[in-house]
């Protein structure tokens, strides 16, 4: 398995145009079509499931992020 290191930036919503905002991935904007949330024992982990079906997870309030593959 091969790491690869890609630069993700999370952009929230500006008002109505996208409810919960936008990836930027290596350049490319890709809408966010939900976010899940689960704490356990002060532990945060953050889902950024995206209109292409990818699915992003953070675990340090959006500041990195790691793909979810199935």
């Amino acid at each position: 398995m091969m790491i690869e290191k890609t630069n993700i930036t999370y952009i929230p919503s500006f008002g109505n145009v996208a409810d919960y905002g936008w990836l930027e991935i290596d350049g490319e904007c890709v809408r966010v079509v939900d976010i899940h949330s689960f704490d356990d024992f002060g532990q945060t982990q953050d889902t950024f499931i995206l209109e292409d079906g990818r699915e992003y997870i953070s675990q340090d309030e959006g500041e990195t992020f790691q793909e979810t593959v199935y």
